[in-house]
């Protein structure tokens, strides 16, 4: 594939503190992008890294009385097709003023200083009108998606060779060597590292540990080196090149940088000689500062101690030091952890693709639109997304608001952007004109761009929002529904990001709020959209009134619904039928992949869900007490967010005298739900269609269970009978009818065979329909379909 000459403007280059970047330039350079590298300052290291000699792109340093003029003229001149900056700073205001007098697009490379020193507003400012914005860690792009919504924010991790980096290669030297590298800054926390020592030669300890870097804090670190006597254990190394820093890593057992947040904000990403150390297989005692925690997993791939605690690093590093087996575990690990985050060109291919939409050579770019992302009971988005990626598939997701903390781990393994939109308030708490003085100031630009470019579109958009707000109202109320003017105002919002970024179709999740926005959004900036619908958007005509989900199908490209029944359901109430698609939602089967179960005397039962009337864990404890008349010993946990039903069933419990038998225990992440799948006997899930008549469709809860070998019992609601078959892979009971649930139980609690034959067959099952690498295929073809792509599968 052709791509556009690339300008990449950085501080100086090469700078050796800044070899992830050069990195990349290679990287690119080796993809096919024709670069020419913009300079501010000369490069001011006498040491030059080696792969410096490989860089084929021409190095200009630009004029200092005015670089944004020098550089618009440079890149008219070399007709570049965009700028791209290192650093959200100075280097990035510089690139914004260049593109506008160009008339080209920019992108920013983030990293940490410029994010943290820099006054919010001038870096919100400086990242307004990128295409694209990418960052080093979760931490920092959550930050700055914060700072500047509206922008695509993508999370790329600087890669390393791990080819070159080769744990055959360590040979720890005796006595044992501490390595740290770092520029001598507050910051990297060396002088806890020195204090450190201190501990460890009070202890009478054998080891060296040597300091590698340069910087303004080195007469300090000396004078503390003197005044603790440390002369004969801690040595300052100063400047060293690349190939001397991987000498000396390779001859040390333990690698510490004991990083902090200054006093001005001023805090490291992940520093790469993190990386290089643990590709290189040293152990790494850090600390959980920004984004280190994201590739060192404290007791697993590292040590974290909390920072400016030089006691606890010193009981940390003696503990590895007395210990050659913990090294070897956390080594392993480590280097493992690396080679799959960092090692596999996953982010290089991610800003390949992100500079190909940006320059118009890409092959069309999906605009996801959500609520809130991500979130722990909406797994299956995220998951969808992930495996678009691994397809090649280009995405933005833009979401209207943060998602639950306990899912954000997700985001460390996306590499496409997502938008935060700006706040907009509540438009039912407020008065109309009030409600529109506090979103106009954050939301009036975006629509000014639009009307400007695309007038008619705009105008038309407009007129169908006021008639929607009109006819969609409530029965009793003369007043137009103020809903639709802010879903009218996000959409404004995210057609003029999503144009920008070079989205060329829009996908809504839900097909409430979500899908008119996606609706608006779409016919503003002339897209095609799509979207699927679940449960609750489905079946509760509040979300839909009238004929307003048959008028979203007909605009549509294509429909999916995860579960048949829904397709029946939505296909009697649309005039165009043919449009809607099954797809059901992807599970990872390999991450839920069935273990051996151990056996237990106590019947172990597990539910897991939000606490609404719909899940049905009212009946469950009911259910429960009837249990407990048969005399049978069980042990109930019930996982999941607090909701509406919460009081009622924690006094259900009180009421039944089952206090010790059932408990309300909190959500929990992926991980630790499967360690709790794999220590239950059975799953119960007695959902029910609740007076609104909601329901749901397919658990993505009940599919996991499954996958781990589990027992089920559910009920024959929705799309459920489509999953499990009735005394073939799990027991199904009608909704509502606690002695029948309570008798699934019993049966499974009396056969203990049936229990591991239900639990075999069940994630069979799982396998044949709901493994994601397979229900991929079918959204792509979709997808591949309504951007006219011509299908890679």
């Amino acid at each position: 594939m052709k791509r556009g000459a690339l300008a990449i403007l950085v501080k100086r280059f090469p700078k050796l503190s800044e070899t992830f970047i050069l990195q990349e330039i290679l990287a690119l350079e080796s993809l096919g992008w024709p670069i020419t590298i913009f300079t501010l300052e000369h490069p001011s290291d006498e040491i030059v890294h080696a792969d410096v000699a490989r860089v084929k792109a021409e190095i200009i340093q630009l004029d200092s009385a005015n670089p944004a003029a020098d550089l618009a003229r440079q890149v008219q001149k070399r007709r570049l097709r965009h700028i791209h900056a290192h650093f959200a700073n100075h280097p990035a205001a510089i690139a914004r003023d260049a593109a506008k007098k160009t008339k080209i697009g920019y992108s920013v490379s983030a990293h940490a200083k410029d994010i943290y020193l820099t006054d919010d507003v001038d870096l919100g400012n400086n990242l307004r009108n990128a295409r694209f914005v990418s960052t080093c860690t979760s931490f920092n792009a959550q930050h700055l998606r914060e700072i500047a919504r509206g922008v695509p924010v993508a999370k790329l991790y600087h890669g390393i060779d791990c080819g070159k980096l080769c744990p055959d290669d360590h040979e720890p030297q005796s006595p044992p060597l501490i390595l740290s590298v770092g520029r001598l800054r507050s910051k990297k926390g060396l002088d806890t590292l020195i204090d450190a020592c201190a501990e460890l030669r009070n202890q009478q300890r054998e080891f060296v540990c040597e300091i590698i870097g340069y910087g303004p804090e080195e007469e300090v670190l000396r004078a503390q080196i003197d005044e603790l006597a440390l002369e004969a254990h801690v040595r300052l190394l100063g400047k060293l090149p690349h190939d001397d820093v991987l000498t000396r890593m390779r001859a040390a057992s333990l690698f510490a940088l004991p990083c902090r947040i200054d006093a001005d904000g001023d805090r490291d990403g992940i520093p790469n000689v993190i990386l290089e150390a643990m590709a290189i297989g040293v152990p790494v005692v850090s600390t959980p500062v920004s984004g280190v925690p994201e590739i060192v997993d404290d007791g697993v791939s590292g040590i974290l101690v909390e920072p400016e605690d030089p006691g606890q690093l010193a009981q940390a590093l003696a503990n590895l030091l007395d210990s050659s087996a913990h090294r070897e575990r956390l080594a392993s690990a480590g280097r493992s952890a690396v080679v799959r985050r960092f090692g596999e060109g996953r982010d290089i291919a991610a800003l390949d693709r992100l500079l190909l939409t940006a320059t118009g050579e890409g092959a069309g770019t999906i605009g996801y639109v959500v609520k809130g992302f991500p979130r722990l009971s909406e797994s299956f988005i995220s998951n969808e997304i992930l495996k678009l990626e691994t397809l090649g598939k280009d995405i933005v997701t833009f979401a209207a608001s943060h998602g639950d903390e306990m899912a954000a781990a997700v985001l460390a393994d996306m590499t496409s952007p997502l938008a935060y939109l700006p706040q907009a308030g509540s438009v039912s708490k407020n008065s109309f004109w009030g409600w529109l003085k506090i979103v106009a100031p954050t939301y009036a630009p975006s629509h000014l761009r639009l009307l400007k470019r695309h007038p008619s579109n705009y105008l038309s958009t407009l007129r169908q929002t006021l008639h929607f707000a009109h006819r969609y109202r409530f029965s009793k109320d003369r007043c137009a529904k103020r809903a639709f003017f802010k879903q009218f105002a996000q959409a404004g919002a995210i057609a003029e990001a999503a144009e920008r970024a070079g989205v060329t179709h829009l996908h809504g999740h839900f097909c409430h709020s979500a899908t008119t926005i996606t609706w608006l959004a779409a016919k503003m900036a002339g897209l095609s959209f799509s979207f699927t619908a679940h449960a609750k958007d489905i079946y509760q005509a509040k979300h839909n009134p009238r004929d307003l989900l048959a008028r979203k199908v007909a605009a549509a490209e294509f429909v999916t619904t995860c579960t048949a029944a829904n397709h029946e359901h939505m296909a009697e109430r649309v005039d165009c039928p043919a449009k809607l698609h099954t797809v059901y939602h992807g599970l990872d089967t390999n991450f839920f992949a069935s273990g051996e179960r151990l056996s237990s005397i106590t019947l172990r039962i597990l539910a897991v869900g939000r606490h609404v009337d719909k899940k049905g864990f009212a009946l469950l404890i009911d259910a429960l007490a009837e249990l407990e008349n048969l005399g049978i010993n069980f042990d109930c946990r019930i996982v999941g967010e607090e909701g509406p039903a919460t009081r009622q069933l924690a006094q259900a419990i009180l009421d039944r005298n089952l206090e010790g038998r059932c408990r309300l225990d909190p959500p929990e992440p992926r991980s630790k739900l499967r360690d709790s799948y794999g220590r239950a006997d059975i799953f119960v899930l007695p959902c029910r269609i609740d007076d609104s008549g909601d329901r749901d469709g397919i658990p993505n809860v009940l599919a996991e269970a499954m996958a781990t070998g589990l027992a089920v019992i559910s009920t024959n609601v929705s799309g459920i009978p489509e999953l499990v078959n009735d005394g073939e892979n799990g027991l199904l009971v009608p909704p509502d009818n606690v002695v029948e649930l309570a008798g699934a139980m019993a049966r499974l609690h009396d056969d203990p065979a049936l229990r591991q034959q239900l639990g075999v067959a069940a994630a069979q099952r799982i396998r044949e329909i709901f493994d994601a690498d397979r229900t991929i295929l079918d959204l792509k073809r979709l997808f591949d379909g309504a951007m006219h792509v011509e299908p890679t599968i």
